[in-house]
């Protein structure tokens, strides 16, 4: 190792020298305190051998400024006395000396002194070094917490706190030199009688690590907390997970609405089929009832405004299922939005005031469900402000970048606001609001927001409430910008020719009476019908009567055959068969690609359920159009 001997005898200095480098150690010999206080400047010694009466400084005063340094106490020192007194040598350790030696030098003492020094010194470097060792792990861990994007801060077995970092600082927006020494219950008394005060107490008294999800104050402001046990105290670890739990809440509500769809599809489908027999045979009922007789049509008109009530109800079940897909196509919102936001004021006490900008972009939309949206968010906010006033509307364009977490992919949207005066929505409501049936009108069915926010996400966008207070409430929902022109209403189709001219055509549904009904009605258009419940008998009979020459002229597909194969699937046959087939899909419940988009698989109508003898004639004859056409 390296030694620092200080003496000022020559003779003394040099013999020491000698003494210690027999033993393998590298020597450094000075003549004074102050040589020694410069060879320090630049030279790490563990071990010092320091004459007590030297020129200048003395050797004790030397031991005594060493010891009183930072790192003071990581050397080893033999002061060297020619003083034997018993309390010459207790100031001597009193100063700092690890052990003494006196003169005149006993080569074997000095031997022995030598060896109990080096023992010691080893064990003295392994503490230094395990010091050393632990300032670093402690450096590089305040490193890591000062430099984490979570908070963090400790307080002692008094709840005084003993460290905060950076994060901590921005989140309680206090300095840590304000709040250092000082109780955490004092600080923040908001944290009194609170998830954190219970958990925190929990921890101290225990001893034992948690982890928990608490807001603060006001509700709004969620964290995630790892505290733990610490020197008789807790550290913990924090961050703001507010915009995590909204997404999660969202997450939630689509869940919900989703396994609501699953049950709302297949109920629709079922009274669906009800209501096209019931539709269909008033239409029946119309055709042959007396023409004299007015009130028997009087009855019939009003029982099929009922049956095309209830097909909207159904529509509205729908739109929670895959079968509720929106028939989109290029609007103008700028047009959309206040024709549907004064509809909804009608015969109210309130005004709407309406902010779009000129430049608004189109939409690729089913016009009918966004207003559907437009008039449930309208109603909510009417019933919120009974005693009248204004409902801001406004549209604006707006672009949304990539973010992690986001619940809408990145591009170009329609950001529609409407904003009330009402009363807000209670707090610990705010949640619900989207959840099918919940309600806290004693009339209300619960569905209105429900239905509006399936609606939107089956368009690409989103529905949300961003923002509530005793102020109003506001709602906003999200519609991808469309790139394509606007496409108009389809004009409504003339009325169709009294039958076509016994033209043959191919029925296939699963409900007995739907088929039947189909099957009348067709009839009473001139149609010749063939009926079969499935896409095997509907391809096999369709190949029979090709290959005697009695084609079909069309033919009706059911999407949705219970234990077959439905229509999408029949039609890839058919095509097979006969490229030329005319088709039309017939659904009350089907994916978006089938009835949206039904030319994409071969088909040349849709046929929504339930349908009156009208709308038949008329998908038929569009369908007949479409084949001449191409």
């Amino acid at each position: 190792m390296k030694v620092l001997l200080v003496e000022d005898h020559p003779i003394s200095r040099r013999s020491l020298q000698r003494l210690i480098e027999r033993r393998g150690h590298e020597v450094l010999a000075v003549a004074s305190a102050e040589e020694a206080e410069q060879a320090l400047t630049t030279q790490t010694f563990p071990f010092l051998i320091l004459d007590w009466m030297l020129p200048g400084k003395s050797g004790i005063d030397l031991c005594r400024e060493l010891r009183a340094q930072s790192r003071g106490d990581e050397m080893f020192i033999l002061l060297v006395t020619a003083r034997s007194d018993t309390e010459d040598l207790e100031e001597a350790l009193a100063a700092g000396a690890n052990d003494y030696l006196t003169k005149p030098f006993d080569p074997g003492l000095l031997d022995v002194r030598l060896s109990v020094a080096e023992r010691r010194i080893h064990a003295l470097i392994e503490r230094n070094q395990a010091r050393a060792e632990s300032k670093e792990a402690a450096r590089r861990v305040t490193e890591i917490i000062e430099n984490t994007t979570d908070a963090f801060f400790a307080v002692d077995h008094d709840w005084k706190f003993t460290y905060l970092n950076a994060q901590a600082e921005k989140f309680f927006g206090r300095r840590r030199d304000e709040l250092v020494g000082k109780e955490l219950w004092k600080e923040f008394p908001d944290l009194a009688d609170s998830s954190f005060e219970e958990n925190y107490r929990r921890v101290m008294i225990d001893q034992v690590p948690a982890e928990f999800e608490a807001s603060d104050a006001t509700g709004k402001t969620w964290f995630e907390m790892h505290v733990y046990p610490s020197g008789g105290g807790l550290s913990a670890f924090f961050r703001e997970i507010t915009e995590r739990k909204r997404i999660e809440e969202a997450r939630l509500t689509t869940s919900k609405l989703e396994s609501l769809g699953t049950l709302a599809g297949g109920i629709a489908h079922d009274l669906n089929n009800i209501l096209t027999v019931i539709s269909g045979n008033i239409g029946l009922a119309q055709i042959d009832a007396p023409s004299d007789a007015v009130n028997l049509h009087s009855f019939l008109s009003r029982a099929g405004q009922a049956a095309q009530h209830a097909a909207h109800l159904s529509g509205q079940l729908l739109t929670f299922s895959k079968g509720g897909a929106p028939l989109k196509r290029v609007v103008s919102i700028r047009d959309l939005l206040p024709q549907a936001a004064e509809f909804s004021l009608y015969g109210s006490n309130l005004r709407a005031e309406i902010k779009i900008p000129p430049d608004l972009w189109k939409a690729n939309v089913d016009p009918g469900q966004i207003k559907q949206v437009v008039n449930a968010l309208m109603i909510n906010a009417r019933e919120a402000m009974p005693d009248g006033g204004t409902i801001w509307v406004s549209a604006s364009n707006v672009e949304l970048e990539d973010m992690l977490g986001a619940l809408l992919p990145p591009g170009h949207y329609l950001k529609i606001t409407i904003a009330d005066a009402g009363a807000g929505i209670e707090e610990e409501l705010v949640t619900k609001i989207f959840d099918p049936y919940f309600t806290t009108k004693p009339n209300g069915s619960g569905l209105g927001l429900a239905i509006s926010y399936s609606i939107v996400k089956k368009h690409g966008g989103l529905l949300h409430l961003e923002d509530s207070s005793p102020a109003g409430s506001t709602f906003t929902f999200y519609l991808p910008a469309a790139n394509g022109k606007l496409v108009g209403p389809e004009p409504p189709s003339p009325e169709p020719p009294p039958d076509f001219d016994r033209q043959r055509i191919l029925v296939m549904d699963d409900d007995d009476a739907v088929r039947e009904l189909t099957s009348e009605l067709l009839g009473t258009l001139g149609f010749q019908v063939t009926a079969v419940p499935d896409g095997v008998a509907a391809l096999k009979t369709y190949e029979c009567a090709l290959s005697r020459g009695e084609n079909f002229q069309a033919v009706i597909l059911d999407a949705t055959i219970r234990g077959g194969m439905g229509g999408v699937a029949t039609i890839e046959h058919l095509r097979k068969v006969d490229p030329n087939v005319t088709a039309i899909i017939c659904s009350g419940y089907s994916s978006e690609s089938a009835l949206s988009e039904f030319m994409t698989y071969g088909f040349r109508g849709a046929l929504p359920k339930p349908f009156t003898r009208h709308e038949l004639a008329s998908v038929l004859q569009r369908a007949f159009d479409a084949g001449k056409a191409s």
